[in-house]
């Protein structure tokens, strides 16, 4: 399992300015020191916003803030405000219907993986993140 690229970069996004010494980081710095393209940045950005995870500021020294305790923002949340979180609740060989009564060839040996998987982006918060020893962000 993989995140997609607004997930990694959301993440990437969010750890950085957890763990940055700017009261406000720019898009631009964001960009630059997580090499995340400029314009998908900004893009990723407002949804951060419109998810109350970040809060902008306007101007000549404005940028983002994190705007929620580390400890409220769960990856749960975070994915399913850039993606959505159908992907990780789908059949894993892509059928439309996949449960116990219409099993597809995968479905015992995905079902309890994918419910670990679910399991701990429910769990694991913002803070928890920045307190890992993986520190690697760009």
């Amino acid at each position: 399992m993989r995140l997609f690229k607004s997930s990694e970069y959301a993440i990437r996004c969010l750890v950085f300015m957890a763990t940055s010494d700017c009261e406000l980081c720019p898009v631009t710095r964001l960009s630059a020191e997580l090499n995340i393209p400029y314009k998908f940045l900004g893009r990723l950005m407002g949804r951060l916003r419109e998810a109350g995870f970040v809060e902008s500021v306007r101007g000549a020294n404005g940028g983002y803030r994190i705007a929620q305790p580390l400890e409220a923002i769960r990856l749960e949340q975070i994915v399913d405000s850039v993606e959505g979180l159908e992907s990780y609740d789908r059949c894993i060989l892509g059928f439309e219907r996949c449960d116990e009564d219409n099993p597809c060839p995968m479905h015992e040996f995905w079902s309890g993986p994918k419910e670990s998987i679910q399991r701990m982006m429910a769990d694991v918060t913002l803070a928890q993140m920045v307190k890992s020893d993986g520190k690697k962000i760009s």
